[in-house]
C-alpha cells in the first residue's frame, strides 16, 4: 500500500524535481521510507508528534513480523508511562499499536509475550471501547448527547478495524497454554503460591465447569473452554482439534505454519500438565514413554523436563544414562491436610483485612487503643465504655483493668488465638 501510494505521487511530479528528505531512489523501499520519515520527525519535533512518528513505526514494524524491533522501540520511547498525559487520538494509537505487537509475537510463537502484551487490553473487557472501535453501552452511566457525538466521532472506519474475535482468539488461546499447566502445579504441590495469569480467562473456565451440560463447541470461546478441558486431562491430541477447528484463523497470514507452532505449543504444555498432576505417583519414569505418549522427540523431553527442574518446578531428577526422570517424594498431604491449610490462609486473610479496617477508621492512630479518659478504649469488642469488659466497672479517669480484653486484632483474632 505504501509503495503503491508513493508511485502514484512521483508520477505527478516532473523528473527533474527531487526531495531533500525522501529522494526517489529511497522511497522504493516501503520500510527504508517509514525509516527516513520517522526519523526526520524525530529530529524535527517535539511533543505528540514525536509520539505518533514513533507509533506509527513501531505499528508498521508489527505488521511486518519485526516483534524484537517493534519492542526494544517500544521499551526505549517509554510511552507507556506518559501516555497519560496525551491526547485522546494519541491514546487510541498507542491501544492498536499494543494490540498489533501483541498478534506479532504470537506469529513468532512467544506466547507469554504475546499474552503479557494483550493483557491490559483484553482483560479489561472495553476492547472496543479502548481500539475506537465501537462505543459501549455502560449501565447506570448517562451519556449526555454532546459525548456521545464526540465519542462517535472518535471512531476509526471500518477498513482500519482490528478483529476482535481475532484479537480474543489469541488472547483466551495464549491464557490457555500458560493457565493450564499452573492450574496442574498448584492443584499438586500445596506449598507452591497460587498466582493468576488471567482473571478472565479464569472467570471463563470456571463459569464453563459449573455448566451441567455443555455441548459442541459453537464459537471462539467454546472452542478454547472445551480444548482447556482436555489438556488438563491429558487429551491433548483432543485439544489440538478444538484449536485447530477454529475459522477465524484463517484471517491470519501463513494460517498452516501457525497451527504447526500451536500444535507443538500444546504438545510441550501437554507434557507439563501431566508431570505436574502425576508426579506424586511415580517413582521413575522413563523419557522414551512421555516420548511416546506425546510423540516428542526424546530430546525434546529431556530439554522440557530439565527446564522443570532448573526451574524448581518439578522435584525430580533427569538420569541421563538410563534416560528416566527420578521424582523425589515431598510432603504428601491428606485430603483433611490440604481443607486445613486452605481453611488457615483464608483466616489469616480475614485477621488482615479486619486490622486493616480498623486502622482506617481510627486514621491510623499509633494510640487509638490506649487512649486515657473518661469514655476508655474503644478498639475491639473487648474494650468497653469506661473499662474493660471482664473487669468490674470502675471511676472513668482509671486506668483499663486487667481484666479487659486488650485489642489483638478484634473477633476474629481472640477466635483463632483461641
Amino acid at each position: 500500500m505504501v509503495k503503491i501510494l508513493e508511485e502514484n505521487s512521483w508520477k505527478s511530479v516532473p523528473e527533474n524535481v527531487d526531495s531533500s528528505i525522501t529522494p526517489r531512489e529511497q522511497s522504493k523501499d516501503a520500510s527504508q521510507l517509514v525509516n527516513t520519515l520517522s526519523t526526520y520527525l524525530f529530529a524535527n519535533s517535539e511533543g505528540i508528534i514525536r509520539a505518533r512518528a514513533m507509533l506509527f513505526q513501531i505499528y508498521f514494524l508489527a505488521l511486518h513480523d519485526e516483534y524484537y524491533k517493534a519492542r526494544d522501540m517500544m521499551l526505549m520511547s517509554h510511552l507507556s508511562e506518559a501516555i497519560s498525559s496525551f491526547d485522546i487520538q494519541t491514546q487510541i494509537l498507542f491501544n492498536r499499536t499494543l494490540v498489533q505487537v501483541g498478534l506479532c509475537a504470537f506469529r513468532q510463537g512467544l506466547v507469554y509475550d504475546a499474552q503479557n502484551t494483550l493483557q491490559e487490553i483484553c482483560g479489561s473487557g472495553r476492547q472496543k471501547e479502548l481500539l475506537a472501535q465501537g462505543v459501549m453501552i455502560q449501565r447506570f452511566h448517562q451519556v449526555s448527547p454532546e459525548q456521545e457525538r464526540i465519542e462517535k466521532q472518535r471512531q476509526l472506519p471500518f477498513h482500519m478495524h482490528i478483529n476482535l474475535e481475532l484479537l480474543e482468539c489469541v488472547y483466551l488461546t495464549c491464557s490457555m497454554l500458560l493457565e493450564i499447566p499452573l492450574l496442574a502445579q498448584t492443584g499438586s504441590s500445596p506449598d507452591v503460591k497460587k498466582r493468576v495469569i488471567s482473571k478472565t480467562y479464569r472467570r471463563m473456565l470456571e463459569y464453563h465447569e459449573r455448566q451441567i451440560f455443555t455441548g459442541p463447541p459453537e464459537n471462539t470461546r467454546d472452542h478454547v473452554m472445551q480444548a482447556s478441558k482436555a489438556l488438563a486431562a491429558g487429551e491433548w491430541k483432543k485439544a489440538i482439534d478444538f484449536i485447530h477447528n477454529i475459522k477465524i484463523w484463517e484471517l491470519m497470514p501463513n494460517t498452516e505454519s501457525i497451527k504447526t507452532l500451536l500444535a507443538k505449543q500444546i504438545q510441550e504444555e501437554g507434557l507439563r500438565t501431566y508431570l505436574f498432576t502425576y508426579a506424586p505417583f511415580y517413582d521413575t519414569l522413563a523419557v522414551s514413554t512421555l516420548s511416546h505418549m506425546f510423540e516428542l522427540e526424546p530430546r525434546k523431553v529431556s530439554a522440557v523436563v530439565s527446564k522443570m527442574i532448573s526451574h524448581e518446578e518439578l522435584a525430580a531428577a533427569l538420569d541421563q544414562v538410563t534416560e528416566t526422570v527420578i521424582f523425589r517424594k515431598g510432603v504428601e498431604l491428606s485430603r483433611l491436610q490440604s481443607l486445613a491449610l486452605t481453611l488457615s490462609d483464608k483466616a489469616s486473610n480475614l485477621i488482615e483485612t479486619n486490622e486493616r479496617t480498623l486502622e482506617q477508621r481510627t486514621q491510623g492512630s499509633s494510640n487509638a487503643f490506649e487512649r486515657q479518659g473518661g469514655r476508655g478504649g474503644r478498639g475491639g469488642r473487648g474494650g468497653g465504655r469506661g473499662g474493660g469488659r471482664g473487669g468490674p466497672r470502675t471511676g472513668g479517669n482509671s486506668q483499663r483493668q486487667a481484666g479487659g480484653t486488650q485489642f489483638t486484632g478484634g473477633v476474629l483474632g481472640a477466635a483463632v488465638r483461641g
